[in-house]
């Protein structure tokens, strides 16, 4: 009987979840933008360090090339061209942190690793809104998983999600 809320607790935790969460935001009107290039920045924020906010950049850049619909990813504004393309801003607004150790020392009870984010697409010539939207990536809370890491992977798939959407609008 002791037992059992452990077993409880590893098995509700062993569920991630993650959600993107659309925000009153412009809606793409007018001229469609061309989505060739994306520039890809995390703001600077108070409650994340550089490496994280570096983490989550590449991560994003990574998500976006692995689908090979863009001809041009990236962090820095030299490496798109000066014609049509999007941006896409990141800014942290949450992070719980859960790193290797604390889940090797604590399993389960270290709980589950987490991000939300806001993001805002906009047109890179013109800096014109196109979209905005929030994300949380979530880890998973059990024994041998569940670091930050994981929490921004998915929060970086669910932002490639939203931008290869926004990328099927442009082309109809």
């Amino acid at each position: 009987m002791a037992a059992i809320p452990f077993v409880l607790a590893f098995v509700i935790g062993c569920t991630a979840t993650s959600t993107a969460v659309k925000l009153p935001a412009p809606v793409m009107t007018g001229k469609p933008v061309s989505m060739d290039c994306i520039l890809v920045n995390t703001c600077r924020s108070a409650i994340s360090s550089a490496a994280e906010e570096q983490e989550f950049n590449d991560a994003i850049v990574s998500h976006l090339k692995s689908t090979e619909l863009f001809e041009k990813v990236s962090e820095a504004k030299a490496d798109t061209n000066s014609g049509g393309g999007i941006r896409v801003v990141v800014e942290i607004k949450e992070i719980k942190r859960v790193s290797e150790q604390a889940r090797d020392w604590t399993g389960v009870l270290a709980g589950s690793a987490r991000i939300l984010v806001s993001v805002t697409v906009s047109d890179l010539a013109s800096g014109n809104p196109i979209e905005g939207f929030a994300v949380e990536g979530r880890s998973k809370q059990s024994a041998y998983g569940g670091t930050t890491e994981e929490a921004v992977q998915s929060a970086a798939a669910q932002i490639k999600a939203v931008v290869v959407h926004l990328n099927e609008q442009s082309s109809e």
